[in-house]
């Protein structure tokens, strides 16, 4: 819609500025609910990489080694690697390396009271930085969602914009920031009054179910391994959150388990 501000000659993208934007938002949220909890900070901080290599950097390689080369022969294509801007989102891809990061993660957490807490700092912290993410992919134009003509569609306010093949779109990254935040909200009321954790776990699969919603019935993109039943169109994006749903739906299961 708006894919790129101009500062002295430079273009700055938004998606990469949004990807920018979240990290620093989730490193300031992680370090105040950190703080609340007397966790450990800087332990956390030093595992991040773990997160930045498997969700950013080593899909994003796999990308470039499977359509450039295996290994950048210029100055272009290390900042094309690197670069958030040309980062390829594909959500089976950031949900799969998402899974591997959090179990590489948590099995370095042996008391499961401290997994419980570190479980609720990043619930809140993700949660609550991904809604500008959200705000500026809908600037961006990474993805391409389908033209509508209803009110609540809006229209590229830069020329040079992708949307601009099909006018008028469906804001759905703006719908999604809201209900992340209301969910959020929700889930805060709800632990006040129970007083229980892992709250999370239903929100993250919610999250999952309206994201492959939005995907399958608002989003313009290439489909892969497609099965088709009625009208209705599954391929490897909805696989693979069925996948992440049974994963966490037996993590749940197993801590019942283990505290009876």
């Amino acid at each position: 819609m708006f894919p790129y501000i101009t500062i002295r000659w430079t273009k700055i993208f938004m998606t990469g500025f949004g990807i920018v934007i979240w990290f620093i938002t989730f490193l300031f949220i992680a370090y105040y609910l950190i703080k609340k909890y007397h966790q450990d900070f800087w332990k956390f901080f030093y595992r991040l990489p773990i997160f930045t290599i498997l969700i950013y950097l080593i899909w994003n390689y796999i990308d470039f080694a499977l359509t450039i080369s295996i290994l950048p022969r210029n100055i272009n294509e290390f900042l094309t690697l690197i670069s958030p801007y040309w980062y390829k989102f594909h959500f089976a891809w950031i949900l799969i390396w998402s899974i591997i990061a959090f179990k590489i993660f948590f099995k370095k957490i042996k008391r499961n009271e401290n997994k419980k807490i570190w479980i609720d700092i990043l619930f809140y912290s993700i949660w609550l930085s991904i809604i500008p993410i959200w705000i500026f992919l809908l600037l961006g134009d990474n993805f391409i969602w389908k033209s509508c003509q209803d009110l609540i569609c809006i229209k590229p306010l830069n020329i040079e914009s992708e949307l601009n093949k099909f006018n008028w779109v469906f804001p759905v990254w703006l719908f999604i920031s809201i209900g992340a935040f209301i969910s959020v909200l929700i889930t805060r009321i709800l632990m006040k009054k129970k007083q229980k954790f892992w709250l999370w776990t239903t929100w993250f699969i919610i999250l999952i179910i309206l994201t492959n919603i939005i995907i399958m019935m608002f989003q313009n993109y290439p489909r892969y391994w497609t099965i088709s039943i009625q009208w209705i169109i599954f391929d490897i994006k909805q696989y693979v959150s069925f996948i992440a749903i049974m994963i966490l739906i037996y993590s749940q299961h197993k801590r019942k388990r283990d505290q009876i």
